[in-house]
């Protein structure tokens, strides 16, 4: 297992200047807090925009390194109030997965799964039991992406990426650490591997870190357990440890950042990216967008465009407007995040917008008291005039 704390990894982290990016010209408004979940990682707006489903990752009590309680994270299903406010419907809506971290909502009919089916990520490496005993046997890895009703939690069927998967076979070792997902609009489906915890079994798998593009026409097949695809998925590799992925609504290109290794393994120092479909047929690391930006996290657009990226370690929500460089957002009341993580949105019928932002806390030793951070973005947040 890799020995090294959040604080370890943060004290070795190559300094990033923050103070010295730009303060965005729209604040945002905090409206709502609520510290009742744990180790939250990713939120996702259902497709009829009244529910919010938060994505449990329960990191465990280790005292050196960081690992995934196995079988202990869960998803908690939550209320959309008009103004932001949060009602829990069920705070362990979905149980008994193992680090969950990635959630998206499918926007397609495929067959199998109706449009709305909530996709979400489990089995992420590295783990160990809740009181943080290391769990290095390889079969105990079951990295797979899970297709859940979003009305009852009931699981629809699973997508394996695991030691004798299609994407094992593809970039020479099972999915790690599975990450942030999202939807294009045909429904193809993405998402990051951040290839940390490989090496946390006996024996290692292959490092595979990278970003995978899931056709659309291959996802019933998949979930049936076919290693013969109508067409076989993409593979971007990347040692930078991808995190958050989501597409641009405007160009459709592909964004994901990095949340860089530690000891200045990572050249970019953490990076932004935005690929098209010929990147994914090369299956090459093209350039980033920008670079020097540290642990970035989540990525989440607006429908007009806009950017939002979070910074876990700096606790900075980072704004990149189109075709633009990037800024920090400032709130109001001025707020200080913990952790800020995989964020999503929810546009309003006034064109404002609510910004979910869960906080991981990854340090913090207890469970179910971390928190979630709603924002409110007014109707001219793309357009500051």
């Amino acid at each position: 297992m890799i020995q090294l704390s959040w604080v370890a990894i943060l004290l070795m982290a190559a300094s990033v200047a923050f103070a010295e990016l730009p303060v965005y010209p729209v604040k945002g408004k905090v409206v709502c807090q609520l510290s009742v979940f744990d180790n939250p990682e990713g939120a996702i707006v259902s497709m009829c925009g009244n529910y919010l489903f938060v994505s449990n990752a329960c990191n465990a009590k280790t005292k050196e390194g960081f690992s995934w309680a196995e079988g202990r994270g869960s998803i908690s299903k939550l209320e959309i109030g008009p103004y932001g406010d949060l009602k829990m419907v069920n705070r362990q809506f979905v149980t008994a997965l193992t680090g969950p971290l990635g959630m998206a909502i499918l926007n397609v009919d495929t067959g199998k799964f109706a449009a709305g089916t909530l996709f979400a990520t489990t089995g992420s490496a590295p783990m160990s039991t809740i009181n943080g005993t290391p769990i290095t046997d390889p079969k105990r890895h079951k990295p797979k992406l899970l297709a859940i009703n979003p009305a009852n939690g009931a699981i629809l069927g699973e997508i394996n990426m695991g030691a004798n998967s299609v994407f094992a076979k593809i970039s020479g070792g099972p999915a790690d650490l599975l990450n942030a997902l999202t939807f294009d609009l045909k429904g193809n489906l993405y998402m990051a591997d951040t290839g940390f915890g490989h090496d946390s079994y006996k024996p290692a798998f292959k490092y595979a870190g990278g970003v995978w593009k899931i056709p659309v026409e291959s996802i019933d097949a998949l979930a049936a357990g076919s290693m013969n695809p109508p067409k076989m998925p993409q593979f971007i590799p990347c040692p930078s440890w991808p995190d958050g992925i989501e597409v641009d609504p405007i160009t459709q290109k592909v964004w994901w950042n990095t949340v860089m290794p530690p000891n200045d393994q990572d050249p970019y120092k953490g990076a932004y990216w935005a690929v098209t479909d010929a990147d994914f047929d090369s299956g090459t690391l093209p350039a980033p967008l920008e670079q020097g930006l540290g642990r970035l996290d989540g990525c989440a657009f607006t429908v007009r465009g806009t950017n939002l990226q979070t910074e876990i370690i700096s606790n900075v929500i980072v704004v990149v407007p189109q075709g633009g460089k990037a800024y920090k957002l400032a709130l109001e009341p001025e707020t200080t995040l913990q952790g800020p993580a995989d964020l999503n949105l929810k546009t309003l019928g006034d064109g404002s917008y609510l910004l979910f932002v869960p906080e991981l806390t990854a340090m913090n030793p207890t469970q179910w008291d971390e928190r979630l951070t709603v924002i409110w973005l007014p109707a001219n947040f793309d357009n500051p005039q």
